[in-house]
């Protein structure tokens, strides 16, 4: 009997052995064939992702620990794909075909000739306070959450830089719904990029979104991706610890985390009918 514990206990006490491989694969569109570049490629609710470069290749390290976990491809303009790790590991896939995806076009909506701007989010007058990103991994976001009542069209997004290292910068901007047990959605239906050059950061950099139509009601994440290699540097944001908080996530199917107070980003917008 004893021994019969002993050998249990040994066996629970046994290493696990996680075994660690990378994958080399590239995405393409099921329609054109051709390839897809900066698609968002991740682990759900798991830290371990990345984005596929302009010519839709990407390489990922996929631990075996993940093996009863999704992987799943998503990218604006088309339908996410999802495959079992365990499947995608054991049979080597090396190409993969996304199937475009068809919006619905939503009616036009009246814009209130005589209406004040709406401002979401707060603009962050310059203190001794920054925050930026708190990864260089590629598909890391970070962004301000937003709450609005009424049907608001957004005019453009503005951000207060506090420093900046690179010569100029590019992100992707996200902005999710946030929906139930569906987690968030991102509502944009065609990518949208926010670049400027390191002398314009004097100022707060505005980037207009006007020809973008986007519509909002309810309750966001508005973020920025790191959806392509800067290079050695670093982004920050003017901040301020006193009110709101700032989302954050590793990798783009990783899960959200929020620390105390707001950083530098805001949007105007006006009220429709």
């Amino acid at each position: 009997m004893i021994r019969n514990v002993l050998i249990s206990i040994m066996i629970l006490l046994a290493p696990f052995r996680v075994f660690s491989q990378y994958f080399s694969s590239v995405v393409f569109s099921k329609e054109t064939k051709l390839p897809v570049g900066f698609v968002n490629i991740g682990i759900i609710s798991a830290n371990v992702g990345t984005v596929s470069d302009e010519t839709g290749h990407f390489s990922l390290k996929i631990d075996s620990v993940y093996n009863q976990d999704s992987l799943r491809f998503s990218m604006i303009g088309y339908e996410s794909k999802t495959f079992l790790v365990r499947q995608f590991c054991t049979d080597s896939i090396r190409e993969i075909f996304l199937d475009s995806r068809i919006y619905e076009l939503k009616e036009s909506e009246i814009v209130y000739d005589k209406t004040r701007e709406i401002v979401l989010g707060s603009p962050v007058i310059p203190d001794n306070l920054s925050a930026g990103f708190a990864y260089n991994d590629l598909g890391c976001e970070m962004g301000i959450q937003v709450e609005v009542r009424k049907m608001v069209l957004i005019n453009d997004i503005n951000l207060d830089v506090a420093s900046c290292t690179f010569d100029s910068v590019i992100y992707r901007l996200n902005i999710y719904r946030q929906s139930g047990q569906a987690g968030f959605i991102n509502i944009l239906t065609r990518p949208v990029y926010v670049s400027f050059a390191r002398e314009k950061i004097n100022k707060t950099v505005t980037f207009d979104l006007g020809s973008y139509s986007i519509y909002l009601k309810g309750a966001y994440l508005v973020t920025l991706e790191l959806y392509k290699d800067l290079g050695e540097g670093s982004l920050q944001f003017w901040s301020e610890n006193t009110k709101g908080a700032t989302w954050f996530r590793k990798t783009c199917e990783g899960k959200w985390h929020t620390c105390p107070g707001n950083i530098g980003m805001f949007l105007h917008a006006q009220l429709v009918k």
